[in-house]
Parts: structure tokens; sequence; C-alpha cells
């Protein structure tokens, strides 16, 4: 069997592993961190994950003039919020999922 060493759990790095072991090969992938790289570890899905949840309050502000009622009172910042503990968990989620 063919061994291969890969240094660097990027996008690159990643792809490569998987096709050298989808042809057969014995891999050793070699990274300090996570895998996947910045993009998923410290760039994109983190931003994305972010912007995602302040669309989300930023459309609950506005909500009221549409009617929306939480326990049946308009949303205002003393009955809403967001949980960062909980958004950097499912970016955390979403990482280890790559």
């Amino acid at each position: 069997m063919t061994s291969v060493a890969i240094i660097g759990g990027g996008p690159g790095g990643y792809e490569a592993a998987l096709v050298a072991r989808q042809l057969g090969a014995d891999v050793t992938l070699i990274h300090s961190t996570g895998l996947g790289g910045s993009a998923v570890l410290t760039d994109c899905v983190p931003s994305k994950a972010l912007i995602a949840t302040a669309g989300v309050i930023t459309a609950a502000g506005s909500s009221a003039s549409l009617g929306v009622r939480l326990n049946g009172q308009p949303p205002t910042a003393a009955n809403f919020g967001v949980d960062l503990r909980a958004v950097n968990a499912r970016i955390n989620a979403l990482a280890a999922a790559q």
C-alpha cells in the first residue's frame, strides 16, 4: 500500500487526503489545529454565522410593526437577545462537521 503524508489540513490538504484515501493510500494528515483551515475555523464560517444571527436580531427589532408579539408583548431588547455561547457552539459544531 502507498503511504502519503500531507502537511496542512486546510482546504487543499484536506481534499488531497480524501482523494489519496479514496485511491487506496494510507494517509497521514499533519496539522497543528483543527481541519478545514482558516476559512472554516476563523474566517468564512464564523463570520457567516454571526451575520445570520445579526440578521435575525435586526429583523426581530423591526418586527413589532409587523404585528409580531412575544408572550403578548412587542419584541424589545428587554425580552430578546443573543446567547453568544450558543452562537459559538454552533460555529464550533459547523467547523467540526467539515
